[in-house]
């Protein structure tokens, strides 16, 4: 009796230290991993890393950041048909369009940041990258140039966003020229998108990676998201960035889109002034916290060359910013410049 007695003692014991055990277990925190996925769409891979507890609201956001992705690809496309398409053709046509609330929206801050940049993005100049005939998925082109006339009678037409008139939801042009390409910003409206879908889902750590264009929410657990800038002649890593919260990185380069004739390379951004493609600087880099400026001021940084990308920064609120010329010199902002980690070539910091 005295030994059934122990016996039981222990056994009470054991199964009450058992299910002590499985309490503090069941309270431990859950181990976060990140999770990886990846899309294809706008002819590039779209990385996205999320650092999140419940899968479910993961697989959720991801999926219909892959469904506003792809509906984006299909119907702001710069050329083929879908709903950009048919904005063309009915402003060249002298007509007006009917846009929807969302629509407005982004061609307003389109329209914004290119009186920032005085037009150096330059999102209604889509006939004269067609004219280039950058306005194909197959590189490199290498078809001549378009004849000096054929240049000269569209960059006569001067044509800006000033050419575009939008009263509420209503969008006119006055230039049967006008042809919207959103080339130049789209990206960034897509990792915008994504960034409201994630934060819809209550997902607050994760980072969007749009073929080296990208955007960040929170941190990595207890380390922020770190990321590579790339060389624009090689691949190799120029230098190494901590994001910091909520920031966007977009480099604009003119070394991967070109066409080539008779031993020339011709860059596919084309400077809306002169109808030519620019070549100078071949790599901007800079950080804004959305994507949307980002995109357009990496841009316009290219087009505004060595002797005004920094008037170009300013003007449009750019204080990080990261150039790189045909030499491979490199020059920045001195809030750029201090940020860098394992800097691999020379940079100039200037203000």
């Amino acid at each position: 009796m005295l030994i059934r007695m122990i016996i039981n003692s222990v056994l009470k014991k054991t199964v009450f230290l058992l299910l002590f055990f499985l309490f503090l277990t069941s309270c431990k925190p859950k181990e976060l991993n990140v999770s990886k996925h990846q899309l294809f769409v706008f002819g590039t891979l779209i990385d996205i890393n999320i650092w999140h507890d419940d899968e479910q609201q993961v697989t959720d956001a991801v999926a219909l950041i892959s469904h506003t992705f792809n509906n984006m690809h299909h119907q702001w496309h710069a050329w083929k048909p879908g709903r950009l398409h048919q904005i063309n053709q009915t402003l060249r046509n002298g007509q007006s369009v009917m846009l929807s609330r969302e629509e407005a929206q982004f061609i307003q801050q389109t329209i914004d940041q290119a009186e920032l940049s005085n037009h150096l993005f330059n999102p209604v100049i889509g006939e004269l990258i067609n004219l280039w005939g950058f306005h194909t998925d197959e590189y490199p082109i290498l078809s001549p140039p378009p004849q000096p006339s054929e240049i000269e009678h569209l960059i006569q037409q001067n044509l800006t966003v000033k050419n575009l008139h939008l009263d509420g939801l209503n969008l006119m042009a006055d230039n049967p020229h006008v042809w919207l390409d959103f080339g130049g910003i789209a990206k960034g409206l897509a990792v915008d998108l994504a960034v409201g879908i994630l934060q819809q889902q209550q997902i607050e750590n994760a980072i969007i990676n749009a073929g080296g264009d990208l955007r960040s929410i929170g941190s990595k657990g207890k380390v922020p998201w770190r990321i590579a800038i790339q060389s624009p002649s090689d691949w190799t890593t120029v230098a190494e960035l901590e994001i910091v919260g909520d920031e966007s990185v977009f480099t604009s380069g003119n070394y991967q889109r070109y066409k080539e004739f008779d031993g020339k390379r011709y860059s596919h951004i084309i400077h809306p002034t002169t109808g030519m493609p620019v070549g100078e600087i071949v790599s901007a880099t800079v950080i804004t916290q959305d994507g949307i400026s980002a995109d357009a001021a990496a841009t316009a940084l290219i087009v505004a060359g060595s002797a005004h990308w920094l008037a170009t920064a300013q003007s449009m609120g750019i204080k990080q910013a990261l150039i790189i010329n045909e030499q491979m010199q490199c020059t920045g902002t001195q809030a750029m410049i201090q940020r860098l980690q394992n800097l691999n070539i020379k940079c100039q910091a200037i203000d």
